[in-house]
C-alpha cells in the first residue's frame, strides 16, 4: 500500500504541495527530519530560525528566517504570536494577556498579533 502522504494526485502537483507529518531543515552539516507534532515553537533570529522540538535538549538552529520556515508549517496547527516567535497551538500550557507558557519556556505576545491569536483561541473554547 502507499503511503498517501507522498501520492501526487495530477502531474502539476509538487511534493512540497502535499499533505505530510513532518519536515527536512538543514541544521549545520545535516539536513534533519522533524515530526510537525513535536514543534513546541520557533524563534526567529534575524536570517536564521531556531526550532524548539520536545524531546530534544537543544533546538534545531536553521539557516531560514522565521517567514519562509514557518510558511512550511500547516496553519491549522502554528500561529504566529510575536514578529520572533510561531507556535504550536497543541503545546500551550497556560496564556495570560502577554504571554503564553510552552513547557518550561515563555513566549511573548506581541500586540499587532493579540487579536488574531485569541480569536483562534476562542474558536476552541
Amino acid at each position: 500500500m502507499q503511503d498517501e502522504s507522498l501520492v501526487l494526485n495530477s502531474p502539476n502537483q509538487t511534493l512540497s504541495q502535499t499533505k505530510h507529518d513532518f519536515v527536512f531543515v538543514k541544521s549545520e552539516y545535516k539536513i534533519i527530519k522533524i515530526i510537525l507534532d513535536d514543534i513546541m515553537f520557533c524563534e526567529g533570529m534575524k536570517d536564521y530560525t531556531q526550532i524548539y522540538v520536545n524531546g530534544r535538549m537543544q533546538p534545531v538552529l536553521t539557516l531560514q528566517n522565521l517567514k519562509n520556515f514557518s510558511s512550511r508549517l500547516p496553519e491549522s496547527q502554528f500561529v504566529r504570536v510575536h514578529r520572533s516567535f510561531v507556535i504550536s497551538l497543541q503545546h500551550i500550557e497556560t496564556i495570560s494577556r502577554n504571554e503564553i507558557s510552552i513547557g518550561k519556556k515563555i513566549v511573548p505576545i506581541g500586540n499587532s498579533y493579540r487579536n488574531d491569536f485569541f480569536n483562534i483561541i476562542e474558536q476552541y473554547s
